[in-house]
Order: structure tokens, then sequence, then C-alpha cells
């Protein structure tokens, strides 16, 4: 049960005027926005001179563990009131929808198998209802406020006819008026599985699939459907939505493992970043590393984290850009304009070891692009710059070490100048500028603190600070 604190309504009595939001936002979506930004561009509460100031404000534990991140709702009708509402999923198939002040849990909607899940909800544009993950191989609409299951058309829309060796891995996404959901094999790598990524239309319910292997197939696979297997998408931003609209809304998706033939006439995609449109019916274009074979050979996924979109930079020969790490400690700057096919990379930066974590994405002032990559121990930052000839490269900035993880590195989100990133017993926040320590939850003035974490990351919304850990408590904190 939360522990009981002070009221969002009392905490505002504390706290200057210039400290409360000018408006309330909501966290919809996995990484703030579609395009997987991390980057809050709506947070004004918390600033670099305040964010010291942080203290629990409850502790609720979730009856298992979420590997995991919550979205937020800002005004959920809860009979006469609206209230900020956290909805997160656990690992067994269970989504709560929680009051974001006080913890209390309101709701509870189970789904039944004998799988797991890391996946994370989305919320449906009209703030009504929300999208959680399954491990029943589906997608379900249930109601924000009651936690009842809806059946739009096209609802519980299945992801996949192998929920028993294809895993819902990574957070949902919703863009374009679509749902998208991809999928991943589970720990072992046992086939069959083949990662793909299913669109389905938020009005007509009509679903459409991309699999990266027997890529011209364009249904769910059953067992035998593929000769090819192991490519799966589960990288931590899953499904990212281009934001220019220029690029028609267009999808990546980064795979790892399975066969690449698709230089030489196949339709197989293994350890590659794919370009597709909106409805999935077309796929734009691709990149894959040239030692595409020693990946597949020694499990070094292209796919272990998820790609980055780059601010546009109007100076810049290319644009449009995007960064894609791997297993491989490497970070791949490419054109996402024009996927290069094989090879063909604008700049590879080497990294301190393989990235498992989402790049968070901070356009500071115009254009100004930063990318924040987390690691077991280590947080590094990068600036794109661009030469007066139009050349733009990723330059390394800083490196901080404020903690360390038995997981695989959690997912930086930025908030107005300020990186926040959990490790191990340690939720922490930087300087996004020089990566000087601000705030760590370890400090024995916070509360209560965070457990261990292995994919679990925070969010930064309306003056709070949410994560969830290993221990299986979701925890709040906010100034005081």
């Amino acid at each position: 049960m939360a522990r009981p604190l002070l009221t969002l309504a009392a905490v505002a009595g504390l706290l200057p005027a210039t400290l409360l939001p000018a408006a309330a936002t909501s966290w919809p979506v996995f990484g703030f926005d579609p395009a997987r930004s991390g980057f809050n561009t709506a947070e004004h509460t918390l600033t670099v001179g305040n964010v010291r100031r942080l203290r629990e404000r409850w502790q609720v534990a979730l009856g298992a563990t979420a590997d995991s991140t919550p979205i937020l709702l800002d005004k959920v009708r809860l009979g006469r009131a609206e209230v900020p509402m956290l909805f997160q999923t656990t690992t067994n198939g269970v989504t709560l929808g929680i009051d974001a002040t006080s913890g209390k849990i309101v709701w509870r909607f189970t789904t039944h198998g004998s799988t797991i899940t890391d996946s994370t909800p989305a919320a449906d544009p009209s703030g009504t209802s929300i999208y959680v993950p399954g491990i029943d191989g589906k997608v379900h609409k249930v109601s924000a406020a009651k936690g009842r299951e809806e059946h739009a058309p096209g609802f519980p829309a299945r992801i996949t006819r192998l929920p028993l060796t294809e895993k819902d891995a990574s957070p949902l996404n919703v863009a374009n008026g679509y749902l998208y959901a991809v999928t991943s094999g589970y720990y072992g790598d046992a086939p069959p599985y083949d990662g793909h990524v299913v669109a389905v239309n938020l009005s007509s319910g009509k679903t459409t699939v991309f699999n990266s292997l027997c890529s011209t197939y364009r249904k769910l696979i059953k067992a035998t459907t593929c000769s090819q297997q192991r490519s799966g998408i589960w990288g931590r931003g899953g499904a990212v939505v281009d934001p220019d609209s220029s690029l028609g809304g267009r999808i990546y998706a980064a795979t790892g493992n399975g066969q690449f033939d698709a230089g030489s006439g196949g339709d197989n995609y293994g350890d590659s970043l794919l370009s597709l449109s909106e409805d999935l019916s077309s796929l734009l274009g691709s990149y894959t590393p040239t030692d595409y074979q020693q990946l597949e050979n020694g499990d070094t996924d292209l796919g272990s984290s998820s790609p980055g979109i780059l601010p546009d930079q109007a100076t810049s020969q290319t644009p449009y850009m995007i960064v894609e790490g791997g297993k491989d400690a490497i970070l791949k700057l490419l054109n996402r304009a024009a996927l290069p096919g094989l090879g063909g990379e604008l700049q590879t930066v080497d990294l301190p070891g393989g990235l498992f974590s989402a790049p968070a994405i901070w356009a500071q002032g115009s254009g100004n692009a930063w990318v924040f990559l987390g690691f077991s121990n280590e947080v590094m930052a990068y600036q794109l710059q661009t030469s007066s000839s139009g050349i733009s490269k990723l330059a390394s900035i800083w490196s901080a070490s404020p903690g360390s993880s038995q997981g695989e590195g959690s997912s930086p989100v930025v908030a107005n100048g300020i990186v926040f990133v959990a490790f191990d017993d340690a939720l922490v926040a930087l300087d996004a500028v020089n990566g000087k320590e601000l705030w760590s939850s370890a400090s024995k003035s916070t509360g209560v603190n965070i457990g261990s974490i292995h994919w679990q990351s925070p969010i930064v919304v309306n003056g709070w600070v949410y994560c969830s850990d290993e221990n299986g408590n979701l925890t709040a904190y906010s100034l005081k």
C-alpha cells in the first residue's frame, strides 16, 4: 500500500507560485513522445537550481516487478474530480491505474498466459483510454478511469500467433492514427519467432504487419511460416515515429540476430534498421552494418537499442539524421531521409560498452541537438555539431559515473536542462550541459529510495519524478 503523504494541493500550498507548472501535461508514451525523444519540452517546475530539493512523496508496491516505465495522463475523471493517473504494466501481464498524487492503486487489469512482458502502455489520443500489453499475445484497449476493457474495432488486437516464443518486450506506441507494437524472442532466443511491427488503425481496426524475416509475407507468422528465425525487435523504444511532417510519419525499428540477405535479392533483414511507411505497407529504406554476419554469429544485436531521431539541421548537408547503437559498442550516425543500405554511415562513434537503453535527444535552443546514452555505470553526452561546409558530426562533451547497476542500463530522460537516469539504489539528476550531479535519491534526506533496476527508467512530468524498480515498487518524488 502507498504510504500516506501530502496531497498535491497541500504541496502546492507550500511552494512559491513561480515553482508551479503553468500548465500541466501528460507523459502518454514511453519516451514522452512518439519519436521516443525522452525530452519533456513542457517541464518548467523543476530547474537546475531547485532540483536538489526533490524528496520522496510516496512508494507503492505493485504486486510484481514492472521491468518497464509508467506513463501518465494528467486529467482522468474519477467521479467528479479530474486527477493525474499513472499506468504501469508488470511482467506478469497486470496493468495498474495509480493516482499519481497519492500512489493509491485505483484499478488492476489482468491478462492471462504463461509468459512475461517488459512492455509499457500507450495512451489513446482521446485521453480517456489506454492500450495495454498482455501476456496473451494481444494488446487491449482499457478505460483510463476504471480499467475496464473496451471492445473497439480491432481490439483486443492480436500481435502474435506464437505467444510462448514471441515476446511483447518493447513499449507500445501511438501516432498517425495507429497503435504500433513490435515483437522479439524471450531470454534464450528459442525459436520460432520473427521480429515484426504491427500497426492497428484506431478508426477501422485494420491490422497490418511487417515481418523483418520473410518480409514479403505480410501476416502474423505461424511456427512453420518462415524458414528463418530469431530477428527480434526488442530495443526499449520499439517502433519509433519520425516527428517531421515532410517525412510522412514514417516508422523506424531496429532488429537483432537473424539472417540478412536483402542486399543480394533476399527478403530477410536481420541486424538492420528499417524505415517503414506509417501504415507499414512500404519499406522505405534500411541500414545494415557491413559486418552483419559477424554480428549474427556473435549474438551482437544491432537492435539491442532503438533509434534516436535528431532535430532537423537546416545548415547541414544531411538535415535529417538518426542514431543507432547496439551490442557492438558502436554508435552510428545515419541519414534517415535516405537510409544507406549496406554500410554508408555518416559517422561511427566508439562507446564504452554495448548499448541497451534508449537514447535521449535534447533540442537545446534553436536546433542544437544533444544525445544522452545510459550504460550500467555511466552516462555519456554527445552534441551534434555542423561545420561551415555542412558536415555534421557527433562530439563527445562529457561522461559521468554517478552510480552503477547490475542491469543493462536505464534510459535517460531530459527536462528543463536536467538529465535524469536510474541506477541500482539511486535515481540521479545531472546538469545536461556539463554532467555535474545535481541530486541523488541515495541521499538520506530524500526519504525512501528506489531499489535495483534492469530496464526501469524514470519519467519527469509536472514537477514530479516517478520510477519503478526490481523490488516491485513504484516511487514518486517532488519538490519540498
